[in-house]
């Protein structure tokens, strides 16, 4: 499964904390379905819990607005369906703030395609559907004035 580590790289690199403490953040797969059925291909969907922990002394406000903010863009370009669906959106991104951490969990899907074609079977993980080119997406982010996170893709 390829969006955990993708996920985490994200958080690393736009969340000051994370960036300077990576070791704070801890993410774990819960058990998960593999959705398929007796087609031709063998392609099939991981279904999964992802659940992440930012461990800190005092998870501020500021920490909780840059993780989820970061959360939000990663899922917009990597699980869009999560913010599409009424039913996703209200589901399948908890949060869970306490002052010593900050525990979000995802409900996440990934698409794998099985291709047979002489003899050679091909097992791809299929990325998500672009967005659309008029997107334009921030390299900074403010709080209350303050420039408190930025970067470059």
């Amino acid at each position: 499964m390829l969006k955990p580590s993708q996920l985490q790289q994200r958080l690393i690199e736009q969340v000051p904390l994370l960036h300077q403490h990576p070791e704070k953040l801890v993410m774990v797969i819960g058990a998960g379905n593999v959705v398929s059925t007796l087609a031709t291909s063998l392609s099939f969907e991981y279904h999964f819990p992802l659940t992440l922990t930012v461990s800190d002394n005092a998870v501020s406000d500021a920490v909780t607005d840059q993780v989820v903010v970061t959360v939000l863009k990663w899922l917009g370009e990597n699980q869009p369906d999560i913010l599409s669906s009424s039913t996703r959106r209200l589901t399948d991104f908890a949060v869970t703030p306490l002052t010593d951490r900050l525990t979000i969990t995802l409900q996440l899907t990934e698409r794998v395609q099985v291709q047979d074609l002489d003899g050679v079977q091909t097992i791809t993980h299929l990325p998500e559907p672009p967005l659309p080119e008029n997107n334009a997406r921030p390299h900074q982010v403010y709080l209350n004035g303050e420039l408190i996170s930025q970067w470059t893709e």
